[in-house]
């Protein structure tokens, strides 16, 4: 028996911070009438799906939150994955969101309705939804990449990606690859070394990192924070000029340098060992890649258990990993540390039709492409919370988060407001932020550090990144333009 289709004004898609973000801007709107679809059977997004070892925010747990709903209950200046998912949970609760979420939901595919301006979403077990407006509140981080090296799937033992770790695994005892020098490998490698048997640590490019200091909160500090709101909002202004700093060294090479100062004086102090300290020297500047942050992980370098190897991997066995200089590496278990699908992960994503077009025809054409990153051109009443070019990498993604579910909640209530039902954005508008987006990008460290990143594609076109600091993101989400969109006739 075919059920009917639930009928919504939104269709939120992702229960994580962005797609929780919707909701309430939602709902400041007064539009109540909306559906968050998760396809997991929890909510949480990143901090449900990633419990590695030694998981953890990387920028300050005080600039971690929405400004709105801060957490002065954080026990660490950087909150693991444990404290990060439960602040999930009481936001979702603080604003009564939990009616709203219809877990175990993955959505498919998407058509849009020409003559009744509604979108019907499919989801993996044959139900419907029917919504005027849809947001996308999730992003490339859902799709792991693992590379396609010969032998990975005659490996004997446990092999886990970072984003998908078995909890039943035990490492203590253990010989342990690490495939990846990223984000997350930086923190596992140390969090696996301080049990493991060894850890040997297969790293492609070296990683800037930066200590972070990380330390808990005195309980007497949290209370003057829950007490003394003034000191929390000044704590999170400090932490965020630091941060903007970061920025600042995008475009300036003086600030560039100072960085890489103090990830060298940091590697020089925390590991002896001449030739370790050249393998973890990055070879271009810093910046071009996502700054790593850890007081660990170059310390990890430092014990007889843990082995850096830079050789290229040709091959896994049955027992092992062998690289190119026909060492065979023996180990019990495999750690792939290796990202996401990122730059060509459009065909992941969930293809949302028109009788004209679709978002898989739209990108295979124009390249990863979004007005101002929340709307496609030809795509009605479809909207993306962290779309192309909306990335902060310098600091807290709430900052990017906050002002654009905020745009979006605001374009749809005008769209109520006015009985507009069918909203797309301009073609031309589209294609003239675009071409400034990328003009301004091109001479940034992203583009010109010297390296390959998940912000460029192959040709060198930034498609993640914002074309500014967070005061620009946030004046560009201040205004909703509305010479820019093109109106649909009312039904």
């Amino acid at each position: 028996m075919t059920t009917a289709p639930e009928h919504y004004d939104v269709a939120i898609i992702g229960s994580g911070f962005s797609g929780i973000g919707v909701a309430i801007e939602l709902r400041r709107q007064g539009i109540d009438n909306f559906v968050i679809l998760e396809r997991a059977d929890a909510i949480g997004g990143t901090w449900r799906d990633n419990v590695y070892p030694g998981c953890a925010v990387d920028v300050p747990s005080v600039l971690y939150s929405y400004s709105f709903a801060p957490n002065p209950n954080w026990t660490r200046l950087y909150a693991t994955q444990p404290e990060l998912r439960g602040y999930t949970e009481a936001v979702v609760d603080r604003f009564d969101l939990r009616g709203h979420v219809r877990l175990r939901s993955a959505v498919t595919d998407a058509d849009f309705d020409e003559a009744a301006h509604l979108w019907t979403v499919r989801l993996a077990d044959g139900r419907e939804v029917r919504a005027r407006a849809v947001v996308m509140g999730y992003f490339s981080l859902h799709a792991e990449a693992v590379p396609d090296i010969p032998g990975r799937t005659d490996f004997a033992g446990p092999q886990m990606h970072s984003s998908k770790w078995d909890t039943t695994f035990e490492p203590a005892g253990k010989r342990i690859a690490v495939i990846g020098s990223g984000a997350s490998a930086v923190q596992i490698v140390p969090a696996l070394a301080r049990t493991s048997a060894r850890v040997l640590s297969f790293q492609r490019s070296a990683a800037w990192v930066l200590p972070r200091g990380d330390r808990p909160i005195p309980p007497a500090v949290r209370k003057l924070l829950r007490r003394v709101p003034p000191v929390r909002l000044a704590a999170r202004a400090l932490v965020f000029t630091f941060l903007e700093a970061l920025h600042l060294a995008e475009f300036h090479p003086r600030l560039v340098s100072v960085y890489e100062r103090i990830c060298l004086a940091a590697l020089k102090r925390q590991v002896p060992d001449p030739e370790t300290r050249r393998k973890l020297t990055p070879d271009y500047r810093f910046g071009c890649k996502r700054p790593m942050v850890s007081d660990e992980y170059y310390a990890a370098f430092a014990r007889p258990t843990v082995d850096l190897v830079t050789e290229k991997i040709i091959e896994i066995t049955e027992n092992g990993v062998r690289t190119a200089d026909g060492v065979h590496h023996e180990v019990d278990a495999i750690v792939w540390a290796t990202g996401f699908h990122i730059q060509d992960s459009i065909a992941r994503f969930p293809d949302f039709r028109t009788p004209a077009t679709s978002t898989r025809r739209k990108f295979a054409r124009d390249g990863f492409t979004a007005y101002r990153g929340i709307a496609f051109a030809g795509l009605p009443n479809l909207f993306a919370v962290t779309g192309p070019n909306t990335a902060l990498p310098h600091t807290s993604q709430f900052l990017a988060i906050e002002p654009t579910t905020r745009l979006i909640a605001r374009t749809i209530s005008h769209m109520r407001a006015h009985h507009i039902t069918r909203y797309t954005p301009d073609a031309a508008a589209e294609r003239e932020w675009v071409s400034r987006a990328r003009t301004l990008l091109s001479s940034r460290v992203w583009s010109v550090g010297g390296c390959t990143n998940y912000f460029t594609t192959p040709d060198g076109t930034n498609t993640l990144t914002f074309p500014g600091g967070t005061w620009t993101l946030r004046r560009d989400r201040g205004q909703l333009r509305l010479e820019d969109w093109r109106l649909g006739d009312a039904v």
